[in-house]
């Protein structure tokens, strides 16, 4: 009995280590599950992490890409999103940074090229930049106008400047390295300038040395050169036969013809007469300098013309009649302009005596006046004259300026200049036509006093 209690006991305490060992086992079998779960999971959780930073890396990388493109293509106030790689994110200050400085110098540069290019193209002098392969890389208005081009930016110089001596001058340049000038009659235009070359670096040491090219036009210059020397001769010329004629009388009566009563009142009366030639002359040239110093310096007020051209025929009455010539004014008493009465006297005066002057006996002068468009008066001088030719007529209104040279003693050559300015001075426009053998039309158009009703 004993003995069978002992192996039940014994049996028990072997079932017991069997079942604890089992639960042991079973213990670190969960355990190793659980462990490579977790590993499992961290692996999965680090890969997905991994993955989304190398997307967003990517996502910032293209916002960058994307940004200097943009910048590149001249958007500079592009910018990138917000980064959010650690990485990047760091260079988006130093992007922006970068490209708010890229911006503000572009737009200074902006700034700076529209203010050049304002100058250039309000300057009265032209300029002309010449590159490689001798083509036109720049050229202002006033260039293009003193070449006479419409266009010549990537023209080459020959194509645009049709002047074999403009050419050499920047050929010279370019060669030498040195600035050259000179002062050049361009044929094609007419035009006198002063042109100057100077030499430009290349931006790169592959490229042409360039040429800047400035053109000062002194056809201006020239010009009123031209008038002051022909103005002197011509007033030399209109004292020196006066004074000749006065000089040989004088010393005519000297050698004794003052002792014949006859011919001394015949040398006193000529003398006279070419000392009032030359009273007038004087007298007219005052008149044109105090005119042109005094350009625009008058007072408009409403002048009715009926009564000033009546004056003007009144005046002229007596030498009318000794020519032979018929004067008639014809003009409505309520024809009025915005002048000066006197100026306009003087102007009618001197049209009318100018008229009589190239008159033939048996002619005829009519003073016409009326009302025309455009709120203006228009004012004509007929006669009935030979006529004047074709080629004259553009100088008409020049000082000095004759179209029957022969005849020299005939007028200062100065009243139909003074005439000009007077109607310039008015605001109004003066003209001629003529045809030979028929007559001389001077017309001319002042501002009327009550513009007519639209």
């Amino acid at each position: 009995m004993r003995d069978r209690a002992r192996a039940v006991t014994g049996a028990a305490a072997s079932i017991a280590v069997l079942a604890a060992a089992a639960l042991a086992f079973a213990e670190g079998a969960l355990l190793a599950g659980a462990l490579a779960l977790a590993g499992g999971l961290g692996m999965a959780l680090a890969a997905w992490a991994a993955a989304r930073s190398a997307s967003a890396a990517r996502r910032d990388a293209a916002a960058l890409s994307g940004a200097m493109g943009s910048v590149a293509a001249g958007d500079y106030g592009a910018r990138p999103g917000p980064l959010a790689h650690g990485a990047l994110r760091g260079l988006q200050p130093a992007f922006v940074a970068m490209a708010d400085a890229l911006e503000r110098v572009v737009a200074s540069l902006a700034h700076d090229r529209r203010q050049l290019q304002a100058v250039l193209e309000t300057m009265a002098d032209g300029v002309v930049v010449v590159g490689s392969g001798n083509r036109v890389t720049m050229a202002n208005a006033a260039a293009l106008a003193l070449l006479g081009v419409g266009g010549a930016v990537g023209r080459r110089l020959s194509e645009s400047a049709r002047d074999h001596e403009l050419q050499a001058l920047v050929a010279v340049c370019r060669d030498s390295g040195a600035k050259q000038q000179a002062e050049l009659e361009l044929a094609s235009v007419r035009r006198t300038v002063t042109a100057t070359a100077t030499p430009l670096a290349p931006l790169t040491e592959h490229e042409e040395a360039g040429v800047l090219l400035t053109l000062h036009d002194l056809t201006g210059l020239r010009r009123l050169e031209t008038t002051r020397r022909e103005f002197v001769a011509n007033v030399s010329h209109e004292l020196r036969s006066p004074i000749a004629s006065v000089k040989a009388m004088v010393e005519t009566l000297e050698g004794g013809a003052v002792a014949d009563p006859a011919a001394a009142a015949d040398f006193l009366q000529r003398a006279h007469r070419e000392v009032d030639r030359m009273s007038a002359l004087v007298d007219d040239l005052l008149e044109l300098s105090r005119l042109e110093s005094e350009r625009g310096a008058v007072e408009l007020r409403p002048v009715a013309l009926a009564p000033v051209a009546a004056g003007v025929r009144s005046a002229m009455e007596t030498r009318a009649a000794a020519a032979d010539v018929a004067v008639a004014v014809e003009v409505a008493g309520d024809c009025a302009v915005l002048g000066d009465e006197g100026k306009l006297r003087q102007v009618l005066s001197n049209l009318v005596d100018n008229a009589l002057k190239f008159t033939p006996a048996q002619g005829r002068i009519d003073v016409r006046a009326w009302p025309a468009q455009d709120g203006v008066v228009r004012v004509e001088v007929r006669d009935t004259g030979d006529g004047i030719a074709p080629e004259h007529l553009p100088h008409l209104f020049e000082r000095f300026y004759k179209a029957d040279r022969s005849r020299h003693g005939v007028g200062t050559g100065l009243g139909l200049a003074i005439v000009k300015h007077i109607v310039a001075m008015h605001g109004g426009e003066i003209g001629v036509d003529s045809e030979l053998g028929v007559g001389t039309t001077v017309w001319l158009t002042l501002p009327a006093a009550i513009p007519p009703a639209p």
